[in-house]
């Protein structure tokens, strides 16, 4: 998801592994079925290559160690970025054993881990190459809880982006009995801001089949030029009531703004809009700039009513 932050930019101009041992009471049971849907439950954080791989840092802000800060925060699954196109990341994975390690050291302290990609369009079979070896990956008998697409490349024309974007989906799910997500542009940035992004043709009829679940981001951070949808209770609301016009009663996560720039209003705000519209769970992105603070907000926001 660090291709958020040039939409944000975007946005603003338009207007050798690690063996983690843990509690064996605490590991976290593998998901059934495509249709197991835990892995999207409760309070998730977000991690992308630029927080942990070698390709792309050499300070790491997330590790095997950090899980269990994360833990401590109440996290129940990490989304991590498990792979990136681009010169500086020529392999499959993003630093293999590094994602090994942080899988078993979630795993064993009962974290979910949803790994997710996103594809650029230009090269179909590259982008197959990416998420197929994100299905495949095992680490001491362990893999991923769950695959996200992260959908919102534009390096090539809509109509060959939606094209390609629905085979892709379609392979993917072919592919795999894990769980898939959708991580999608919020339908307020691309349905009322800026409808020019995807050209008003989002295909959600076409991609409904192929995801379980499906996490809107909301971009309420990047709306200061537009007051009433900097509001993060109101543009969560609308996100979720657009995506469920689309695509009808669908399983939901909600992403919120970026943690760095959110108020504790706002996650007050977009954590109760989400659970009030159903959503399984709620997030805000990313782990590394989530102040300590911001945490309680986000537990309370999560926590799901007593006997639900």
């Amino acid at each position: 998801m660090r291709f958020r932050c040039a939409l944000v930019a975007l946005v603003a101009l338009c207007a050798g592994l690690l063996v983690v041992a843990g509690p064996s009471n605490a590991a976290v049971a593998p998901p059934t079925a495509h249709t197991d849907l835990r892995s999207f439950e409760g309070l998730g954080t977000w991690v992308d290559g630029y927080d942990f791989s070698r390709e792309l840092t050499q300070s790491p802000t997330f590790t095997a160690r950090t899980v269990q800060f994360a833990a401590a925060n109440g996290v129940k699954t990490i989304y991590i970025q498990g792979a990136k196109r681009s010169p500086k990341t020529p392999y499959s994975l993003l630093s293999r054993d590094r994602l090994g390690a942080i899988l078993l050291a979630a795993h064993a302290r009962g974290i979910r881990v949803v790994a997710w990609y996103l594809p650029t369009f230009d090269n179909p079979s590259a982008d197959f190459m990416h998420l197929d070896a994100m299905m495949q990956f095992k680490v001491n008998g362990q893999h991923f809880d769950g695959i996200g697409l992260d959908i919102e490349s534009t390096t090539v024309p809509v109509a060959t982006r939606n094209a390609r974007l629905v085979a892709l989906a379609k392979k993917v799910r072919a592919r795999t009995w894990l769980p898939l997500t959708a991580i999608v542009l919020p339908p307020v940035l691309t349905e009322v801001i800026r409808p020019s992004y995807w050209g008003g043709a989002f295909p959600w009829t076409a991609l409904k089949p192929s995801y379980d679940v499906w996490i809107p981001m909301g971009y309420y951070t990047a709306y200061t030029r537009w007051p009433t949808w900097r509001d993060a209770g109101t543009s969560t609301t609308e996100d979720i009531r657009r995506l469920k016009v689309h695509l009808g009663a669908v399983s939901i996560h909600y992403a919120g703004g970026i943690g760095d720039t959110s108020t504790a209003t706002d996650f007050q705000r977009f954590t109760a809009a989400a659970k009030a519209a159903g959503a399984l769970g709620v997030s805000t992105y990313d782990y590394a700039t989530t102040p300590g603070w911001a945490w309680s907000h986000l537990r309370a926001g999560a926590a799901r009513p007593t006997g639900t």
